[in-house]
């Protein structure tokens, strides 16, 4: 099943873990890197006034959603997606449970692809690192570089990653850095993959704690109220 919901102008592809998984796998065999961004209701909230943002989005070769609360918000507005309630309680599940990312992770173990890894700072790298351990001794640690937010190492982080030849680049720069760095490296990389997502995504235990219920429903209500505005405005 594959279908696509419109926020912000930005076509988030709403598939299941099963299918985007079989989209990676073809990625994998290509010759050129393409690029997939997983989206949270944060960076939406964030990037939906940013009308650069939105266009580096739509050079995405696949967008997916992070959080069930972002088919939650679309399905409000529009209706349910394909008109297939069942399918997309699935969905929702599957976004609750990480389900994609740890199939993800799995198949990165399972085929020992060579893994380059991207953050902005040192804490970020770290976290990340810890939170792949349990499946780094699968695939292979190809290297990690530092972009920090105020830029001028672009070109040797291009240099790094490429020198490494990894097979995918796991990035968890934060907005809009991310977007900016992959529309404007795309062509220069020498890799098949190329994912960017938050590092809230990744960590599970944070989505239990009350600040993080609190900082959750507060960006459900944005996205919502803002998904919509946006409705009213197309249907003006």
């Amino acid at each position: 099943m594959e279908n696509k919901i419109d926020i912000f102008e930005i076509d988030i592809d709403a598939l299941t873990a099963k299918d985007t998984l079989k989209r990676i796998v073809q990625f994998m065999e290509s010759e050129t890197v393409n690029t997939v961004e997983i989206v949270t209701l944060e960076l939406l909230v964030h990037g939906q006034d940013d009308s650069e943002w939105r266009e580096m989005m739509r050079q995405m070769d696949l967008v997916l959603p992070g959080e069930k609360e972002i088919l939650e918000a679309s399905e409000k507005a529009a209706g349910p997606l394909g008109g297939a309630a069942g399918s997309n309680g699935r969905l929702m599940k599957e976004m609750e449970k990480r389900v994609f990312l740890k199939m993800f992770l799995k198949y990165l173990q399972r085929t020992g692809k060579k893994v380059f890894l991207l953050a902005d700072q040192e804490t970020d790298l770290l976290l990340l690192q810890e939170k792949l351990r349990p499946y780094a001794k699968g695939f292979l640690p190809a290297g990690h570089a530092l972009l920090p937010q105020e830029g001028g190492r672009k070109d040797s982080v291009i240099n790094e990653i490429n020198g490494a030849e990894p097979d995918c680049i796991i990035s968890v720069l934060p907005y809009p850095e991310q977007e900016r760095f992959i529309t404007e490296a795309k062509a220069l990389l020498n890799a098949r993959l190329w994912i960017g997502c938050s590092l809230i995504l990744l960590q599970e235990e944070n989505i239990k704690k009350p600040s993080g219920k609190l900082r959750k429903f507060l960006l459900k209500r944005t996205l919502r109220h803002l998904v919509d505005r946006q409705k009213s405005r197309q249907e003006e």
